[in-house]
């Protein structure tokens, strides 16, 4: 198991699930999640308002900023995770409705309208009417805001930016139709999502948008992309 740095490296799906070690058909088993789980944490992303649990009943107000009211409303809650089992003479796969926080780097999500992201995961099946709502993450950019889903990899000038990717969903977004199956890339802090926090850039202001243009006809890059 190698850590994929580059949500497009490498390019193929074969080699991409390859390296991650995971059969999405199957998913990984619960022994390879639990020792992922120990060598990456958790899939939390810290607060807006990180502070001791002790601190937060004292001072209930912290809770109720809109930083941390945005944080709790858009906090994935569960996914649909599958899992290797052992089968008759082969190994078999189970589906399993879980914690979002449970969610380990190589885990194969299923995807379905209504669905929440729980991690940064790169698409490797996808029905073609797919489509996710990104508003959580781009404020209110029309442009952004919905992005078909698809398997492709898209052009090399993109790779920096997953929110034009059309082959990443990212933690946060929801599926507003279609079905898709996706590999998580990233967790925690190190999602889109996470960095963004941490480096106070989220939530994105009332009114604006999370993007700029470069000069001439060079790709639109995320402005917060770290």
């Amino acid at each position: 198991m190698k850590v994929v740095e580059d949500y497009q490296r490498p390019a193929t799906i074969a080699d991409f699930v390859a390296e991650v070690g995971v059969d999405p058909a199957l998913g990984l088993s619960r022994d390879d999640a639990m020792t992922r789980r120990a060598l990456y944490g958790a899939n939390r992303v810290t607060p807006p308002v990180n502070c001791p649990s002790w601190v937060c009943c004292l001072l209930p107000c912290l809770m109720r900023t809109a930083s941390m009211q945005a944080y709790q409303e858009a906090l994935p809650r569960e996914s649909t995770v599958r899992r290797r089992v052992a089968g008759q003479g082969q190994p078999a796969t189970r589906r399993m409705r879980m914690d979002a926080m449970s969610l380990v780097y190589g885990d194969v999500v299923e995807l379905k309208a209504g669905d929440v992201a729980g991690a940064d995961l790169r698409v490797v099946e996808c029905s073609d009417d797919c489509v996710v709502d990104q508003t959580t993450l781009v404020g209110e950019d029309e442009e952004a805001g919905r992005k078909h889903v698809t398997t492709d990899t898209p052009p090399g000038h993109l790779h920096q930016d997953p929110l034009r990717c059309g082959n990443i969903v990212l933690m946060t977004t929801s599926v507003l139709q279609g079905t898709a199956v996706a590999v998580v890339v990233s967790t925690g802090d190190r999602t889109l999502w996470g960095r963004l926090v941490t480096h106070h850039e989220w939530p994105p202001a009332p009114g604006s948008v999370l993007r700029k243009k470069e000069k001439g006809d060079e790709a639109e890059q995320t402005s917060l992309i770290v």
